[in-house]
């Protein structure tokens, strides 16, 4: 087997979850070897991007997340919070439905996420959005919230899902990329372009 470089040594990012980060930068337009510590499978990945990058196992599906720079070789460090703040796939469920809010000349809006699939973005009528925000600092189709409902719980899940970012997307503060995923708390705000709206408890 013709192995790339290994780039570092994966650690887990949080306690009892298959996310993984490594705190060696990757430098773009290298291949890198990877050894899931999961399952041991090897596979490569060509870095093409100066970003954050999230690779997934092809066997077991268990995420790496590593930044690569155009500067600095790597031997670079990353900062790995960066990861552990972002990238969180913990599902955790709630009891109720949850609800967004928002504020749109000066009047709360509101939106009940149910079972289902819902996509936020700028109002576009060639590229709709399921919630339209009237935000020309938005992007169009940012994010998307799967709502999961357990069959036998009853409970709630609230995934939310970075789709563009080509206008800043925040969650608490926390600056998100293309791609990243994180399970929605009641209380928290996320912020699309210059739009905060507030995930909270169903009324």
């Amino acid at each position: 087997m013709n192995m790339e470089k290994i780039l570092g040594n994966p650690e887990r990012m949080f306690d009892g979850d298959n996310i993984y980060v490594i705190s060696e930068m990757a430098e773009v337009g290298q291949t890198y070897g990877f050894i899931c510590p999961t399952c041991h499978n090897y596979f490569d990945v060509k870095v093409e991007r100066e970003e954050n990058y999230k690779v997934n196992c092809p066997e077991c599906d268990t995420t790496i997340c590593f930044t690569s720079t155009k500067n600095g070789g790597p031997k670079a460090t990353a900062d790995t919070n960066i990861h552990r703040t972002q990238v969180s796939l913990r599902s955790k469920m709630m009891k109720s439905a949850g609800m967004l809010k928002w504020t749109l000349d000066g009047k709360e809006q509101t939106k009940k996420l149910k079972k289902g699939t819902y996509v936020i973005g700028r109002q576009d009528s060639l590229e709709p959005s399921d919630i339209s925000l009237s935000d020309s600092t938005a992007s169009r189709r940012s994010v998307q919230i799967e709502v999961h409902k357990g069959s036998r719980s009853g409970n709630y899940s609230f995934k939310l899902t970075v789709l563009k970012t080509t206008n800043a997307v925040f969650v608490n503060n926390n600056m998100l990329y293309a791609n990243d995923c994180v399970y929605l708390n009641y209380g928290d705000i996320l912020k699309i372009g210059d739009t905060a709206l507030l995930f909270d408890k169903a009324d």
